[in-house]
């Protein structure tokens, strides 16, 4: 059975318990924006985001989603406004508002409606997006299990620089995963620019990968003597 159409923002906010049917009117009304302590940027968005600006909107839902620049997380609010800009068509707000239902965020958890705004957002390109279409398809959540539909999604998302998807590609070398033969130089590459990014488990898998299997040397490229392979991958160093 395929899953329902997307709801639109206002049937999204008129779900939440507790909350006005229009969200401008009540976001703008409530102390959440008309603290203080909200930054110029975010005083900006704020205009934009009630003006339709999609970008706006977007800006402004993040800084709902992370309590940042001023503004106090909600995640209600968030899901709000990710989905008004992206009934305009926003991809990054078509991902996070796929985040949102992926994890029950402001709104009703619904796995098949995060797929179909993640698949939204990979027809512009967002690499975050082709990361989590590719998670969904190796996890089985909220579309049918398949390795073979992953792996594109996989290598688009760390093609186009996502860290996300660049570890989990060095995992599938690493262990000879999802259709991957073993390969250390592959994976120890895709590992690289992950943690270049800051991606901690990349940095940390990293260790492991260059690390000796018989001695436990952290790096095995700058030792001597006996170290000779690489733990969890059956090549000679």
């Amino acid at each position: 059975m395929p899953p329902p159409p997307p709801r639109t923002s206002s049937q999204l906010w008129a779900s939440a318990p507790g909350v006005a049917e229009d969200p401008t009117a009540t976001v703008l009304g409530s102390k959440i924006v008309v603290g203080m302590g909200l930054s110029k940027l975010a005083k900006g968005w704020r205009k934009g985001a009630v003006e339709e600006n999609a970008e706006d909107q977007y800006q402004l839902a993040h800084c709902y989603d992370e309590g940042r620049e001023g503004v106090k997380r909600d995640l209600v609010a968030a899901a709000v406004w990710y989905g008004k800009a992206a009934e305009q068509q926003h991809a990054g707000a078509q991902c996070g508002l796929g985040l949102c239902y992926a994890n029950g965020a402001g709104v009703g958890q619904n796995l098949e409606l995060a797929v179909t705004f993640y698949r939204k957002a990979t027809d512009a390109g967002h690499a975050s997006a082709q990361s989590h279409l590719a998670s969904s398809y190796a996890t089985g959540k909220g579309v049918e299990q398949n390795d073979a539909l992953a792996v594109p999604w996989l290598e688009k998302g760390a093609v186009n620089g996502n860290a996300r998807s660049q570890h989990s590609l060095g995992l599938c070398y690493m262990h000879g995963k999802r259709g991957f033969s073993k390969n250390a130089r592959r994976a120890r590459s895709f590992m690289m620019a992950a943690a270049a990014q800051g991606h901690d488990a990349a940095i940390e898998d990293l260790k492991l990968l260059n690390a000796c299997e018989s001695c436990g040397a952290p790096d095995a490229n700058h030792t001597r003597g006996g170290c000779r392979s690489v733990r969890g991958i059956s090549v000679v160093r």
